[in-house]
Order: C-alpha cells, then sequence, then structure tokens
C-alpha cells in the first residue's frame, strides 16, 4: 500500500513539480571595445530579456556572460550588478572560447531562472549583430519595443 499524503502535502507537492530551472540565452554584439559600448548592449539585451519574459530578479538563480577575447573594457556582470534588484543575483564573467571565423565583439548570456513557463514560452533574445547567431530563437526588437 503506498504512503498517503495529506491535503496540504498534496498541494506542496503540486506546487514544486510546477516550477523548474529554465534557461533564457542571448547574445549582442558592441561597436567597439569600451566601457559605453559594452555597457549599452548589456542593458540593452538583459531589458529586451527581462521585459519579454516578465522576469522578477528574485526568480534568477545565476547568471553567466561570455565576452569574446577582443573585450576587455568592462565586465558584463558588472553593468548588470548595477541593475535595479540584481545586486544579490550570482553573477559569472568569463571569456568565450576563440573559433576560427566566429563573431568578433560578441556578448552571450545564459540566464537560470525559476519559473512554472514551459521551455517553449521562454523568449531569447539575439540582437544586433548576434542575430545570425540562432536565427530560430531571433528576436524581432526595436528600441520602441520596451
Amino acid at each position: 500500500m503506498g504512503v498517503q499524503l495529506t491535503n496540504t502535502e498534496h498541494c506542496w507537492r503540486d506546487a514544486i513539480v510546477e516550477w523548474k530551472v529554465r534557461g533564457i540565452r542571448g547574445a549582442t554584439t558592441v561597436t567597439e571595445n569600451s566601457q559605453e559600448a559594452i555597457g549599452e548592449a548589456v542593458s540593452e539585451l538583459l531589458d529586451v530579456i527581462e521585459n519579454q519574459n516578465q522576469l522578477n530578479p528574485e526568480d534568477i538563480v545565476s547568471v553567466t556572460f561570455t565576452a569574446t577575447q577582443d573585450l576587455d573594457a568592462i565586465f558584463p556582470a558588472a553593468i548588470a550588478r548595477q541593475r535595479p534588484h540584481w545586486q544579490d543575483v550570482p553573477l559569472l564573467d568569463v571569456q568565450q572560447m576563440s573559433v576560427e571565423g566566429s563573431l568578433k565583439r560578441c556578448i552571450r548570456v545564459l540566464i537560470h531562472v525559476n519559473t512554472s513557463k514551459p521551455q517553449k514560452e521562454i523568449s531569447h533574445a539575439y540582437l544586433r549583430g548576434a542575430s545570425n547567431l540562432r536565427p530560430d530563437w531571433r528576436l524581432t526588437y526595436t528600441s520602441h519595443s520596451l
């Protein structure tokens, strides 16, 4: 005979099953290796991801940024840390693997979030010159979309 659960235990168990950790991907490019250009691109990328996914920073598990080796003026995580309510979000910067012929001056992001959304409802953002990296996930975006 199976274990009997109380109504509270059923509700608690069902609530846990609904929430999953999902990954949100994104990428963008910058025009030059400067703090201003990197800051603008990272802010734009995170604005789009937050808005398109109705993302609450409290639900963010962790964020990993990669930057190509031609970008070293500022850490993308330093830009993210300045965002409202992002001060306690675990952030990490790493250098993107250098592959011959790959996209230059590119910043990529992987955001792990707790969400009840199914995978197909997650909106990924590939902006500027990075829009060709994942044409299947390309987000039609203009600065007026926000």
